[in-house]
C-alpha cells in the first residue's frame, strides 16, 4: 500500500519533478513490457509462480521490490501486448463458475471496505492472496498459459526446480546446517516463527510443507512425462528430498495431509496403485531410521506430537469464530477483522486456558464464515467447489448418468476439447486438493504460494471447460466447391497441398 500511496502522490501533486518522474516510470514500464513481450509468456508466468516463494519477505532478502508481483504483471502485460490469439491455442469462455468467483471477490471487497480493513496492508494483501483475487486470476488464465502439453512441460520444469530448492533447504534446516541455507534470512531466528523446523523462504512450516508437497506431485507427474534416465533420477532425488522436508516441518497437519493426499491420489489410477505399498514401506523405514539415529530429532518429534499449546490455540479461535457466526451470521465482523475483535468472543473453557489471542482462526472455513458471514463462505465454497468439480469430472454429467442407466462400460463422453494429457494432472489435483482440505481445517493458510498453486492446478485440469481450442481456418479466400486445376510445376519443385498449410488461429 505504501507503493500505491507513492504513485498517487505523484499524480495528485503535479509538480515538474513529479511529472518527470512519473513519465520516466511510464517509459521504463513500457520498455520492460516490450522486452518481456519478446519472451514466451509461459516462461514469464512460471517465473512469477516460482518467485512467489519469497512473497512478503523480499526486504528480508535485501531486495526492495516484490519481484514476484513484478513478474506477474509482466506476464499478464506480455499476454495483453502480444494478444491471446497469437500466444495460445485456446480461448477463454465465460462460464457461470467465473461469475461465482467474481461474486465471491466482490462480497469480500465490500466486507473489507465496510470494516475499513481492506485499505490496510494486511487486509489488502490477504484479499489478494488468502481469499483469492490472485488465485482466481490464476485459475482464469491457466488455459492460456498452460493449455498445451508443451506449455505444461515448461511449468513442470519450473515446479521441479522449486521442489528441489525447497527440498534441499528444508533438509538443511532439519539437519541444522544453516550455512547452506539461502537466502540467509531463513536461518535467522528473529524472522518469522517456528525456527528450528523446515519453514523455507515462506518462514512458516505449514505453507512451506504444502508447497513442498505440490512440488513433489509435479515431480511425480514429470516421471510419467520424461523418459531420460538423468531427468528421472533428478526427479526421484527431488521427491526424496521433499519427503524428508515434509517430515522436518514437524507439523502434524502437514504429516496427515501428506499421507492422505498421497495414498488416495495413488490409489485412483492403475499405473500408480502398485506404488502405494512400496512408498509407504520406504517412507516408514526412512523415518524410523532417522529417529533411531538422531536423539535430538527424536526429542523434537516427541515434543511436537505432545505439544498442547497449538491445540488450545485452535480450540479457542474456532470457538470464538463459531460464537461470531452465531451473532453475525449474515455479514460477519468484516474481512481480516477477526484478530481485532477475537478477545471479545473468547470464553474460558474447562480443561484448558485461553490462548490464541491476536492470531487468525486456525480453520479457513470458519475464518471465512466469521469474517464474511455465511453468504460469503457459501460464495467462496461455490467457487472452489465448482472449480474442483470441473477439474476432476471432465465428462458431462448427463452422459455419465446415461452410461450408468444403460449399464454401459464405455467411459462417458468427454468435452470435445478434452486433452488426454490432463489425466495425470487430475490425479495431482486429487492429491493436492485433499492435502489442502486437511491443512485448511487445521491452519490459517494465509500464505500466497499455497493458494496460488492450488488454483493453478485446478485451472489447468478444468481448461476443457473454461476454454476451447481455436479452430484453424483455411489460409485461402477461395470458397468455391469446384476443385482447382493442379498448378503447373517445373521439374524438381514440390506442390504444397491444402493439408500442408499451416493453420492460422484467429
Amino acid at each position: 500500500m505504501s507503493r500505491l500511496h507513492f504513485l498517487t502522490t505523484l499524480i495528485t501533486h503535479p509538480s515538474v519533478f513529479n511529472l518527470v518522474l512519473l513519465a520516466f516510470l511510464g517509459v521504463v514500464s513500457l520498455a520492460a513490457l516490450y522486452l518481456m513481450s519478446r519472451v514466451e509468456v509461459t516462461v514469464l508466468m512460471v517465473v512469477a509462480i516460482v518467485l512467489e516463494m519469497f512473497s512478503g519477505n523480499w526486504k528480508l532478502a535485501g531486495i526492495p521490490i516484490p519481484l514476484d508481483r513484478v513478474a506477474l504483471i509482466l506476464a499478464l502485460g506480455a499476454l495483453i501486448i502480444k494478444g491471446p490469439r497469437y500466444v495460445s491455442q485456446r480461448k477463454l469462455v465465460v462460464r457461470p463458475l467465473h461469475l461465482a468467483m467474481l461474486s465471491a471477490a466482490a462480497w469480500c471487497a465490500a466486507s473489507g471496505l465496510a470494516a475499513g480493513t481492506i485499505t490496510g496492508h494486511l487486509g489488502f494483501y490477504a484479499f489478494l492472496d488468502r481469499f483469492g483475487l490472485v488465485p482466481f486470476t490464476m485459475f482464469l488464465v491457466a488455459p492460456l498459459y498452460f493449455g498445451t502439453a508443451r506449455q505444461r512441460r515448461v511449468l513442470l520444469v519450473g515446479l521441479a526446480a522449486m521442489a528441489f530448492y525447497l527440498g534441499f533447504t528444508g533438509v538443511m534446516e532439519g539437519l541444522h546446517i544453516y550455512r547452506l541455507v539461502l537466502p540467509s534470512y531463513i536461518a535467522n531466528p528473529n524472522y518469522g516463527i517456528q525456527f528450528g523446523r523446515a519453514r523455507g523462504p515462506i518462514l512458516e512450516s505449514t505453507g512451506d510443507g504444502f508447497s513442498v508437497f505440490v512440488g513433489a506431485v509435479a515431480c511425480a507427474i514429470g516421471l510419467t512425462t520424461w523418459r531420460r534416465r538423468g531427468v528421472r533420477l533428478f526427479l526421484l532425488g527431488t521427491i526424496t528430498l521433499d519427503v524428508l522436508t515434509l517430515f522436518f516441518t514437524l507439523t502434524r497437519s502437514v504429516w496427515i495431509a501428506t499421507v492422505v493426499g498421497s495414498v488416495v491420489g495413488l490409489l485412483l489410477h492403475p499405473r500408480t496403485r502398485r506404488v502405494v505399498l512400496p512408498a509407504l514401506v520406504a517412507g516408514t523405514i526412512v523415518v524410523a531410521g532417522m529417529l533411531a539415529v538422531s536423539t535430538s530429532l527424536r526429542n523434537h518429534v516427541i515434543g511436537r506430537t505432545e505439544a498442547q499449546s497449538p491445540v488450545w490455540d485452535r480450540q479457542n479461535t474456532d470457538l470464538a469464530a463459531l460464537k461470531i457466526v452465531s451473532e453475525h451470521p449474515i455479514f460477519g465482523v468484516g474481512w481480516e477483522n477477526f484478530v481485532n475483535v477475537s478477545p471479545q468472543y473468547m470464553v474460558q473453557q474447562k480443561g484448558y486456558p485461553i490462548t490464541g489471542i491476536g492470531i487468525e482462526v486456525h480453520n479457513v472455513f470458519l475464518s471465512h464464515a466469521a469474517e464474511l458471514g455465511i453468504p460469503g463462505l457459501l460464495l467462496w465454497l461455490l467457487a472452489i467447489g465448482g472449480a474442483a468439480r470441473r477439474a476432476l469430472l471432465p465428462w458431462r454429467l448427463r452422459d455419465l448418468w446415461a452410461t450408468r442407466l444403460n449399464a454401459v462400460r464405455a467411459p462417458p463422453r468427454l468435452h470435445p476439447d478434452a486433452d488426454p494429457d490432463l489425466e495425470m494432472w487430475r490425479l495431482g489435483v486429487v492429491a493436492i486438493g485433499l492435502a489442502f482440505g486437511v491443512i485448511a481445517d487445521l491452519a490459517p493458510f494465509s500464505q500466497a504460494l499455497p493458494n496460488t498453486l492450488l488454483w493453478l492446478f485446478l485451472g489447468i485440469a478444468a481448461s476443457p471447460y473454461t476454454s476451447t481450442l481455436r479452430r484453424p481456418v483455411r489460409a485461402t479466400a477461395d470458397l468455391s466447391t469446384r476443385a482447382p486445376a493442379p498448378p503447373e510445376r517445373s521439374p524438381g519443385t514440390t506442390v504444397v497441398q491444402d493439408g500442408d498449410l499451416r493453420p492460422v488461429y484467429l
